[in-house]
């Protein structure tokens, strides 16, 4: 049933894709070539199942490839058999048909326009300088790696942190004697935090301390008592490129696109006879 109201909706767009379709053209491969049907001997090729998939876009993205393909298959025979039936009916001088076309073919060259300069004024060297820009900007964040070992008592702390005075390895106690589940198996490791973020009883106890450092004496707090070593300090690295890179692109691109067109309209002679009017602001459900 899903499918059948997917199909169902796909197919009320069908003649939309026959003049969206209208006259694109590009360079071909091998396998753009792949002969998928044939209407009255005419055939379809897996290019023009590229360009239909194109336009539909997110409406198929919940469909296994194999129905995807068999759909948008089914979707251009039937648009060839009622664009042939059009032609017979002389439906091209149509002036809704010719303003369908006019539509398209504007629309068409616009994606086709824009699709090229965005593509040279964002390209990775683009991408690469708006991040390290970002990067430039941000705030150091500086960031604290602690271990410790929880016990309940204070006479346990201190018998623990003279064993590891006299030679025992703070991990391997950490690992036999904590009572942080979350952190004995990693040998106490409590992995890195910003400063601030941490228990303020542990964070007071290595302040000062050199990387690597024991403090000397127990830390109390609501769950036990402590033995803590600072492990290291550092400024909290930035989000790596590969990881702000595909958030960057589009922003670029789009103020691309933006700058692009306002070139054009700064370069031509423009004449709007309705009064601009801002789109009502839409409500997110955050008070935005």
């Amino acid at each position: 049933m899903k499918n059948q109201q997917i199909g169902r909706r796909v197919r009320q767009l069908s003649a939309a894709l026959v003049f969206a379709m209208a006259g694109i053209t590009g360079p071909s491969s091998a396998q753009d070539d792949k002969v998928v049907a044939r209407v009255d001997g005419v055939e379809i090729t897996a290019a023009d199942v590229d360009v239909a998939a194109e336009f539909y876009g997110a409406r198929l993205d919940s469909i296994p490839a194999d129905a995807r393909l068999s759909l948008l298959v089914d979707v251009l025979i039937d648009m060839k058999l009622a664009a042939n039936a059009a032609r017979t009916a002389n439906l091209t001088e149509d002036e809704g048909y010719k303003r369908r076309m006019a539509f398209f073919d504007g629309q068409t060259l616009h994606t086709l326009l824009l699709d090229r300069e965005v593509a040279k004024r964002v390209d990775d060297a683009a991408v690469r300088r708006a991040y390290d820009e970002h990067i430039a900007g941000l705030p150091k964040v500086e960031e604290i790696r602690i271990s410790h070992i929880l016990v309940a008592t204070e006479a346990e702390a201190v018998a623990i942190i003279d064993a590891i005075k006299a030679g025992a390895d703070f991990a391997s106690l950490a690992k036999e004697k904590s009572l942080d589940q979350s952190s004995r198996e990693n040998g106490g490791d409590l992995g890195f935090a910003a400063t601030g973020a941490m228990m303020a009883e542990l964070e007071a106890a290595i302040a000062g301390l050199a990387a690597g450092v024991m403090a000397d004496h127990p830390v109390a707090s609501p769950f036990g008592f402590h033995v803590v070593k600072l492990e290291e300090r550092r400024i909290q690295p930035p989000p790596a490129f590969e990881v702000l890179a595909p958030q960057i692109r589009p922003l670029l691109e789009q103020r691309a696109a933006q700058e692009f067109l306002a070139e054009l309209k700064a370069a031509a002679t423009v004449e709007k006879l309705v009064p601009d009017v801002d789109l009502p602001k839409q409500d997110d459900g955050h008070g935005h």
